[in-house]
């Protein structure tokens, strides 16, 4: 006799399957779920409800917005439209955003190229960035994918293909963070700090 609850077994498959979560992180998130007040819990399951009738990709940039087609930053005129700063996910622009910092505007590319997960070129948001960079005749793209192996075969990728149009394309520089002592950093961000260093 199974004495499993069917139900419990049924969110827990569901959770296995989204990226980054297998079945031991799916029981614990189960877990905390459950332990919870029930009016968190549903709380909780309701905004995600929510969340997924009402979140949908800007059909311009790719960054998640509430706003029927266009997200508020590429509706804004304040936004240099001819500044494009090329990210893997929504979440990597709202970062950048709160620095305030960057005036332009942003392209998702939804992920970023992985051959052992199987995502090739034709499954990123790279066609409509081509067609963006004619479209407000950019002066600069901005690379800004993580710095990661495919997030470095991914900036690469979109650098190569870039180079025939006539705009300056950069990189977000690599370095230590501030505050942190040399003996910690890790081989990549130190040989990444020497490779880009700058004059003083």
């Amino acid at each position: 006799m199974n004495y499993f609850p069917q139900s419990l077994q049924k969110v827990i498959e569901n959770i296995s399957n989204l990226p980054g979560y297998g079945e031991k992180s799916a029981q614990r998130f189960t877990t905390t779920l459950l332990k919870m007040p029930r009016g968190e819990a549903v709380d909780l399951v309701r905004n995600i409800a929510i969340m997924l009738d009402k979140i949908h990709p800007c059909v311009e940039c790719g960054i998640y917005t509430e706003e029927e087609e266009i997200c508020p930053i590429c509706k804004s005129e304040e936004r240099d439209k001819t500044y494009i700063c090329v990210v893997e996910e929504s979440f990597d622009a709202y970062t950048i955003e709160k620095t305030g910092k960057f005036t332009g505007v942003y392209h998702v590319l939804g992920g970023r190229l992985s051959p052992l997960e199987g995502i090739g070129p034709e499954k990123l948001n790279i066609k409509s960035l081509l067609e963006r960079i004619k479209k407000y005749s950019a002066k600069e793209v901005l690379i800004a994918t993580n710095p990661t192996v495919e997030g470095e075969a991914t900036a690469n990728y979109i650098h190569n293909l870039l180079k025939k149009y006539p705009v300056n394309i950069t990189r977000l520089a690599y370095g230590l963070p501030f505050g942190s002592v040399l003996e910690n950093a890790d081989e990549f961000t130190l040989s990444k700090a020497l490779e880009y260093r700058i004059k003083v």
